[in-house]
C-alpha cells in the first residue's frame, strides 16, 4: 500500500521507516540536499525535459497516451520493439523462433535485472501477459493479445507463446513492457521495470524525477538524473527552454516556435520524418456522417498542402493512409482527394444537403468538431473551420482540456475530430482502428466504421505469414479505406527536437521516443 505524502506526490515509501531509508539513499546519491526537504538537483548531471501532459498511468498495461508511452520508454523494456520500417526487433528477447505457425519461442537476454535487483526470468514475462489475458488488469492491450491461447515458461530463460491460429503480426503485438511477478495496482504509481532509469518521484501535473539505473543491461546512462517537467502550454514550454530551465523539448513545440529556437544562439533543432499519422476521424454511426459522400465532400474541401506550408512550416509529409513512406507495406497509389470546392458541393447535393441560400451565409449542415486546448490544435481547427465553410459545412469548435478530450476520443464521443497515431508498427494496426469487432472499449475503432470487405482484408493480412503476400493485401486495404474515408488522411508530421547546446549525443528517432535519452551527455 502506498503511504500518504504531500498533496500531489507519488513516492515509493510505504512506511515512515521506508521513507527515511529512501531519503537516506537519495542523500547518499547526491540527489537530495543535506539541509533541504525538496529535490535539489545538480544541473551538471540532470537533464530537464518539458512534456505537455502528465502520463495517464505509469503502469504500461493501462497508460495508452503519448506521455505514458514516453515514460515507459525509460522505465521498462518489452520483449520486442518496432524498427523504423515497422518490423520487430529484439529488446529483452535475445533470439526467437517460430517452429510452427501456432508457436513462438523467445529466449531472454541473460543478466537483466529489475530496478529492485531481482533478475528477470521467464515467469516474470509469463505473469505480465497472463495479467492481461485473464483480465486481472483491464488493459487496452487485451485486443492485441486476443490471439494467444496461452503463455508458459520453459525454464528461466525461455518463454513459449501458443496461438489460437496463425497470426503474422504476433511479434509486434507482443511488445508489452515487462513487469515483476505480482505487479498490481501499485504499478500505476510505483513502477519497477528493467529500463535504463527508475522512478524517484512523480508529482502529478508537475514533474517526474528519474534516476539512472546503474545495473541496466545495456550499460549505465551517461546522465545521472532526468526531470520530466509537465508544462501544458506551448508558449510556456518555449519560454522555459529559452531561459535555460529546460534543456530539451521533443516534438512538443509548434513549427513556428521551432523556427524561433533555430534562430536563437546557444540552441539547436534537429528534425526528421516521423512514424506517425495525423487524421480527421468521423463518427460513421452519426446520421450525417454515415453517408460516405459527406465524408468525401469534406475531404475535397480540405486544403492539406496549405495547412502544412503555412501552419506547420512545411514540417510534414502529406499522407496517403496510416502507413508512412518507408514502411514495408506502404502504398502510394491510392485515391487522393485534392482540394475541389465544386466537387465537394456536388457530393453534398447528391447526399441531400443542398445549399439553402445560394451564396448566403446559411450552411448546408452543421457538425461538432472536438479538439484539445493546445494552441496549435486550436489554430488548426480554425483553419479547417474556414476551409469547410467554403462548401457550406459549418464546424462548431469545442475545445477541452486534454484529459476530457482524450476520454471523449477514446470512447468515440465525437462527430468530427483530428488526432494523431504515433509509433506506427505492423500494418495490423488497421485491426484495432477499423475492424468491426474493435469498437470501444474492445479497441480503437472510435469512429465505428463497419465494412465487411475491410474486415475480410484485415483478417487475411493477419493470417498470411509471407511478407510479400501480406503487402498485397494491405495495399488493397489502403485503397479501400481511401475510398470509404472513415478517416481523412492528413499528413505525417516531422518529428523535431529543440535543445540547449549543452545537450550532446541525442538521437531523434522517427517515433520521437525517449529510449535514446540514455545516450545523452551534458557538456559543462
Amino acid at each position: 500500500m502506498i503511504g500518504p505524502g504531500p498533496p500531489g506526490w507519488r513516492t515509493r515509501a510505504t512506511t515512515p521507516a521506508a521513507a527515511a531509508l529512501a531519503a537516506a539513499a537519495l542523500l547518499a546519491a547526491g540527489i537530495l540536499p543535506a539541509t533541504g526537504c525538496g529535490p535539489g538537483l545538480d544541473p551538471a548531471t540532470t537533464l530537464t525535459l518539458a512534456i505537455d501532459n502528465s502520463p495517464a498511468s505509469l503502469d504500461p498495461r493501462l497508460g495508452s497516451d503519448e506521455a505514458s508511452r514516453r515514460v515507459h520508454d525509460l522505465l521498462f523494456n518489452g520483449l520486442f520493439r518496432v524498427g523504423d520500417d515497422g518490423r520487430p526487433a529484439g529488446d529483452l528477447a535475445a533470439a526467437w523462433e517460430r517452429p510452427d505457425p501456432l508457436t513462438v519461442r523467445a529466449r531472454l537476454r541473460r543478466g537483466v535485472l529489475f530496478h529492485d535487483g531481482a533478475p528477470l526470468v521467464a515467469e516474470d514475462v509469463v505473469a505480465t501477459y497472463r495479467s492481461i489475458l485473464d483480465g486481472t488488469v483491464a488493459s487496452f492491450r487485451a485486443g492485441d493479445l486476443a490471439v494467444l491461447q496461452g503463455v508458459e515458461a520453459d525454464g528461466d530463460d525461455i518463454v513459449v507463446f501458443r496461438l489460437k491460429e496463425p497470426f503474422a503480426p504476433i511479434l509486434t503485438d507482443l511488445n508489452v513492457p515487462i513487469l515483476r511477478r505480482g505487479a498490481g495496482r501499485e504499478t500505476a504509481r510505483a513502477p519497477v521495470g528493467t529500463g535504463p532509469f527508475r522512478l524517484i518521484h512523480y508529482r502529478k501535473d508537475e514533474d517526474l524525477l528519474l534516476e539512472r539505473f546503474d545495473r541496466f543491461f545495456g550499460g549505465a546512462a551517461a546522465i545521472r538524473t532526468i526531470r520530466l517537467k509537465i508544462i501544458p502550454g506551448e508558449t510556456a514550454r518555449l519560454l522555459e527552454l529559452l531561459k535555460g530551465s529546460v534543456d530539451l523539448i521533443v516534438n512538443d513545440l509548434s513549427p513556428d516556435q521551432m523556427t524561433r529556437v533555430r534562430r536563437t544562439p546557444g540552441y539547436r533543432v534537429v528534425t526528421r520524418p516521423g512514424r506517425n499519422y495525423v487524421y480527421m476521424a468521423f463518427n460513421c454511426a452519426d446520421p450525417l456522417l454515415a453517408d460516405p459522400r459527406v465524408r468525401r465532400a469534406i475531404a475535397f474541401a480540405i486544403d492539406r498542402r496549405s495547412i502544412v506550408d503555412h501552419l506547420l512550416a512545411g514540417m510534414a509529409t502529406l499522407s496517403t493512409g496510416m502507413l508512412p513512406p518507408g514502411h514495408w507495406a506502404y502504398a502510394a497509389e491510392v485515391p487522393i482527394h485534392e482540394p475541389d470546392v465544386q466537387r465537394a458541393a456536388r457530393l453534398l447535393d447528391e447526399a441531400g444537403h443542398p445549399d439553402p441560400d445560394g451564396d448566403g451565409p446559411a450552411p448546408r449542415l452543421r457538425l461538432s468538431y472536438k479538439t484539445s486546448t493546445s494552441e496549435l490544435a486550436q489554430q488548426q481547427a480554425a483553419i479547417l473551420q474556414a476551409q469547410l465553410a467554403r462548401v457550406g459545412v459549418a464546424l462548431d469548435i469545442r475545445a477541452y482540456e486534454w484529459p476530457t478530450f482524450y476520454d471523449d476520443l477514446k470512447a468515440g464521443r465525437f462527430q468530427v475530430v483530428v488526432s494523431m497515431w504515433t509509433e506506427i508498427g505492423d500494418p495490423d494496426v488497421y485491426r484495432l482502428r477499423f475492424s468491426s469487432s474493435r469498437v470501444p472499449p474492445a479497441g480503437f475503432n472510435r469512429g465505428r466504421y463497419r465494412s465487411a470487405e475491410a474486415d475480410r482484408l484485415i483478417e487475411a493480412g493477419a493470417r498470411t505469414l509471407d511478407e510479400s503476400a501480406r503487402r498485397a493485401i494491405y495495399v488493397a486495404l489502403q485503397r479501400l479505406l481511401a475510398e470509404d474515408l472513415p478517416y481523412v488522411s492528413l499528413w505525417h508530421r516531422d518529428v523535431a527536437a529543440a535543445m540547449r547546446e549543452r545537450v550532446r549525443n541525442f538521437t531523434l528517432t522517427s517515433g520521437a521516443d525517449f529510449r535514446t535519452l540514455r545516450d545523452v551527455e551534458l557538456a559543462p
